[in-house]
Order: structure tokens, then C-alpha cells, then sequence
């Protein structure tokens, strides 16, 4: 008597091949909206403060380069203390300043100090020949100084440049850069005026050196 034949069942079907395919772009839309909606969720208070990255707290609506404003005539080694424009910050929050440097400038001129003078009367009557000679009570080191908001027209800080040409020439800048911030986030705005140097060689003294 011949035996029943064993029927092998057949394979079980994988019902993830049932499943319809699905489309991995709606995926980095949905990723792409969410991180959309952060980003303007965080940009809303940031502009409102006027803490965006491309316009900071000092930047205004101004064209900040307004041409050759000083021309000084000195000697090669001599120190040029140079007034800028009033620093005001029109923003609804406080700056700190950290450094300046020269906009488009022809090399061979030095920044050695950059200070804030202490407009009060006293300071006012001591430095009859602003800005030299400007005593050093009435000097405010920039870098590190805090600069409050809701400052507007001419209220402000006069920062005062001291240049020093290192060789004979005429040198120019079209404007200074000025660097600040506000906690972790770092700024630069752009000011004028720009300055044009005719620096002659520098006389010998009476021993015959320079």
C-alpha cells in the first residue's frame, strides 16, 4: 500500500510586499516645514530686538560710508587722534563694544588705541583741545565698553581712533568697521567717515636722529 504523499505548503507570504511604497519626501517636507517654523518662530524676537545676523543692533537704514570726512597732514611715526561719528544704538538692547578697524584701507597706516571721552563738564574743561591732550581720566577704553539702547540721532559715544602712519605717504580709509555683541552673538556694522593722510618724513632732531 503506497503512503499518502506530504504536501510542502507554500512559503509564506511577506505582507510588507502587499504594503504600498511609501514616498520618503513627504518625510524631509514635514522635516523641512518643522525646521521652517523654528527658525521664524526664533527670527520673530530676534528682529524685534534687532538681534538678526545680517542686521544688528548698531546697523540702521543709513548709508554708513559717507566719503573723506578728516585729512590730516602730519609726519611719518606721528600720532593722529581721530573723532568718528557719534555710536548710538537705536535697538532695544545693549552692546558691548570690542574692537574697530579700517574699511578699504591703504596699508602702512596703524590703529594703536581706540577710546570713548567722558562727556562731562569737567572733562569738557580739561580738554580744551579735543581730542589731544584729552587727560586719561576722561578716556574710556572701547573694547569691553557697554553701550546702551534706545540711543538715537546724536545721542551717543564719540569713539576716537588714534592712527599712526609708519612710513611717508598718503594713505586713505573709506570708513571703520566696528565689532560688538550681544551675549554669544557677534556684529559688525560699518561707519564713515573715511580719512585721507598726507604723511611727510619725519623732521631730524636737533642730535641728528628721527
Amino acid at each position: 500500500m503506497a503512503s499518502p504523499t506530504t504536501l510542502t505548503p507554500p512559503p509564506e507570504l511577506d505582507q510588507r510586499l502587499l504594503e504600498p511604497r511609501r514616498h520618503h519626501w513627504r518625510g524631509w517636507l514635514t522635516a523641512l516645514a518643522v525646521l521652517l517654523t523654528v527658525l521664524v518662530l526664533a527670527g520673530l524676537p530676534l528682529g524685534w530686538l534687532g538681534m538678526l545676523p545680517w542686521h544688528g543692533p548698531l546697523t540702521t537704514g543709513e548709508t554708513h560710508l559717507n566719503g573723506v570726512s578728516g585729512t590730516f597732514e602730519v609726519q611719518a611715526g606721528e600720532r593722529i587722534a581721530y573723532p568718528l561719528l557719534f555710536v548710538s544704538n537705536p535697538s532695544r538692547v545693549g552692546v558691548v563694544l570690542d574692537s574697530i578697524d579700517a574699511v578699504d584701507a591703504t596699508p602702512g597706516v596703524r590703529i594703536v588705541d581706540a577710546w570713548l571721552f567722558v562727556d562731562t563738564p569737567r572733562c569738557r574743561q580739561r580738554s580744551a583741545t579735543f581730542p589731544d591732550d584729552v587727560p586719561a581720566e576722561c578716556r574710556i577704553p572701547m573694547a569691553g565698553y557697554g553701550l546702551p539702547g534706545h540711543q538715537y540721532g546724536n545721542v551717543g559715544s564719540r569713539v576716537i581712533v588714534v592712527l599712526i602712519p609708519t612710513q611717508p605717504g598718503t594713505y586713505r580709509a573709506s570708513g571703520f568697521d566696528v565689532r560688538y555683541h550681544v551675549g554669544p552673538i557677534h556684529y559688525t556694522t560699518t561707519f564713515g567717515d573715511g580719512y585721507v593722510i598726507h604723511a611727510s618724513p619725519a623732521s631730524p632732531s636737533a642730535d641728528g636722529t628721527r
